[in-house]
This record gives C-alpha cells, sequence and structure tokens, in this order.
C-alpha cells in the first residue's frame, strides 16, 4: 500500500486558532477536549488506518506516562503524530510551557482540531518526514522528542527518512520517546546516535503499550 505522505513544499507553522487571543497560560483541556479529539481521530483512523496506525487514542495513562519521561530543563519539545491531542495535553499538565512544545501533525483535519484545543501552541502542520527543514526546529536545543508516530506499520524507507531527521534536529543530551504495541522488543530501528535509557510497560491502554526512551549520546564522551 502506498504512503501518502507529501515530500514538501506545503507545510506550514501556524500558532493556534488566529481567531483566538494566545495566552502564555496553561489551556483549559475541557475544550471539547477528549471527546472531540476521539471524534477526529476516529474519523481519520477510518480514512487512513495504516498512517494512524493504532485503534484507539493514546490512554491518559499512557500519554502521562510518556510526558514523565520529558526531561526538564531548556529547549524544546517536539511531539510529533499529535493526533487528537491526548500526549499534548499530558505535556502541559507535566509542566511544558507553551512557549517549547512544537508539534508536528500531518493530517489538515486533526491540526486544526489541535489549534483549536491549544491556542497559542506552535504546530507544524507537516511531515515527520523534514523535520530539519523547519527553521523554529533550529532556533533552539531540542531537549525531547515524542514520538506516536506507528513506526512499525509505515514502509522502512519512510521510517529510516524519519528517523534520520529526528537525528539531525538533535543534540547530545536529547531524548526520544517512542511507544509501541509490540511488548517484546520495542523498537526495531534507533535513530542514529541513540542508545535506549529504558523502558516502560502501560498495561492500562487499548492495547497495552510498550514505551521507549532513547538519549542521544556525546560522541566526545569515551563513555558514549
Amino acid at each position: 500500500m502506498t504512503q501518502k505522505w507529501p515530500l514538501g513544499g506545503t507545510d506550514k507553522v501556524t500558532y493556534g486558532n488566529p481567531s483566538r487571543k494566545a495566552s502564555t497560560e496553561v489551556p483549559r483541556l475541557e475544550y471539547p477536549g477528549r471527546a472531540a479529539g476521539y471524534w477526529y481521530f476516529m474519523r481519520e483512523l477510518a480514512r487512513n488506518p495504516r498512517e494512524i496506525g493504532a485503534m484507539c487514542p493514546s490512554s491518559p495513562v499512557l500519554a502521562r506516562t510518556m510526558a514523565r519521561l520529558v526531561p526538564g530543563g531548556d529547549g524544546a519539545v517536539v511531539e510529533l503524530g499529535a493526533g487528537g491531542g491526548s500526549v499534548t495535553a499530558a505535556l502541559i499538565s507535566h509542566g511544558v510551557s507553551l512557549r517549547d512544545l512544537i508539534v508536528v501533525e500531518r493530517s489538515a483535519a486533526l491540526s486544526e482540531h489541535l489549534a483549536r484545543r491549544f491556542p497559542g501552541m506552535k504546530l507544524i502542520h507537516g511531515d515527520a518526514a523534514h523535520l530539519s527543514r523547519y527553521e523554529i526546529l533550529r532556533r533552539k536545543p531540542v531537549r525531547a522528542i515524542v514520538s506516536s508516530l506507528p513506526l512499525r506499520s509505515l514502509q522502512k524507507p519512510l521510517v529510516r527518512q524519519i528517523l534520520d531527521q529526528i537525528s539531525l534536529i538533535s543534540a547530545p543530551g536529547t531524548v526520544f520517546i517512542q511507544f509501541t504495541y509490540a511488548l517484546r522488543g520495542g523498537c526495531r530501528d534507533v535513530a542514529s546516535g541513540f542508545e535506549r535509557a529504558q523502558a516502560r510497560l502501560v498495561w492500562r491502554n487499548l492495547p497495552p503499550a510498550r514505551i521507549e526512551a532513547f538519549r542521544f549520546r556525546d560522541t566526545a564522551d569515551p563513555g558514549g
């Protein structure tokens, strides 16, 4: 089955819904929140099941567990494949500020939903296979990349391209967090420069999931 991910040229960055006033405060996550996110997610799943790669949105437990793996400090937190916003909401609740959060979502419908749900958030309606093209991702170091992309269901050349792009926007200390439904073995491919740091199983998700965290090693460190 041919993937329909664009090759570039149409990607853009928005800052939430321009019709709503941006705020530096943590947005209310009730908006039509989870209910609206679930509806948009299921609609996109029906349209593009392989690209969505999940039967249900991430559970609050899975989202919170992923958010807790994000280190504190300075630098951008990049979320890939935000979907209906479950993990986005958890990241904000965990303390990731809107000035640091950058969300990348390919689906136009889901991007529109995310912009309404999280006004003021930096949102790239574009492709994770083109991360290094976005100037906004080159302005400051990236401290974490949180991915809900279905890497195990995408074609291998595309997965390799995405992982290469993740490496390009990373620096020593960057943490890459990815979940998978494969409870054994975890992620089959690792982005260049990263090494596995930890893994956690989340049973309260449909289906249960495994979260893996990788850390970009400092090549100047002889122990790396």
